[in-house]
């Protein structure tokens, strides 16, 4: 019997792609998402870290699947270490223009697709580059100067670095001093309080319609001390807690499954 049959669950709450309009509301979410929407309303530049696991890359995705897809034209990254010839071609391909080995028309015709789109065609343009800690500073020399139009006096796009804290190393290097001084919003992680980890696990369980005394009161805190601020790390633990639960036919997840469910994920 697997483990949604057991516990009465509609199906896994804990699963890695889960429905962003049922994203738990925690702290980080909030804060992230309120300056999402005010560097996209203001087409700025926002940049957004934490450790690896904590969810800024499902509140990016839940924020960008949200707009309206007729005025929005979004172009989103994925990034591992790249030139900026690369980074170029990237963003050409994924704009639709013709390709090139020329830098220099490379930059041209970008920052003219992008005027075009937000001018002639009234589209806002929002790029995104995820796992942004890649770049290296000629790569983010070059975004500010794509993104300096007529003198500097107009913004055709929005901007949006995520990635893991080490970025922070890269952006305070002296050579890349114009870059921070555009940047209009920046927020790192903070991760789940205790408290927020039993209402994270609460509400996951109310959308499968499953019973909210599944996990016992102190299960609650032991998930708090193993996760290390990383909701992927949390969700791994109670997934292999409850298949332990199942084989072990506990109606209740107590600390003692939680302890087994990382000595057999190699966390402790």
């Amino acid at each position: 019997m697997d483990m949604t049959t057991y516990y009465g669950m509609d199906s896994n709450p804990f699963e890695k792609d889960i429905d962003t309009t049922k994203l738990y509301a925690s702290n980080d979410l909030k804060q992230m998402t309120n300056r999402l929407e005010f560097i996209i309303r203001s087409r700025g530049i926002g940049v957004f870290m934490s450790n690896p696991g904590m969810g800024k890359t499902t509140c990016l995705r839940k924020t960008l699947q949200s707009l309206n897809p007729n005025r929005y034209i979004i172009i989103y990254i994925c990034l591992t270490t790249i030139t900026a010839m690369d980074f170029y071609r990237m963003l050409n391909e994924k704009l639709g223009l013709e390709a090139t080995n020329q830098k220099s028309r490379l930059f041209t015709q970008i920052q003219e697709e992008l005027k075009r789109l937000t001018s002639e065609n009234k589209k806002e343009v929002i790029i995104a580059i995820d796992e942004a800690q890649f770049l290296g500073k000629e790569v983010l020399r070059e975004m500010i100067m794509l993104m300096n139009f007529d003198y500097d006096s107009k913004d055709y796009c929005t901007l949006i670095l995520t990635g893991q804290n080490e970025l922070m190393k890269t952006l305070r290097l002296k050579i890349l001093e114009p870059f921070r001084q555009r940047i209009n919003m920046n927020y790192t992680f903070t991760g789940f309080n205790e408290a927020e980890v039993k209402e994270y696990v609460l509400s996951r369980l109310e959308t499968v319609n499953c019973r909210k005394d599944l996990f016992s009161e102190e299960s609650y805190h032991t998930l708090y001390t193993l996760m290390n601020t990383s909701v992927r790390v949390l969700n791994q633990l109670i997934n292999k807690a409850l298949i332990l639960g199942v084989h072990y036919q506990k109606n209740i997840i107590d600390s003692e499954l939680i302890m087994k469910a990382s000595q057999e994920l190699m966390m402790g």
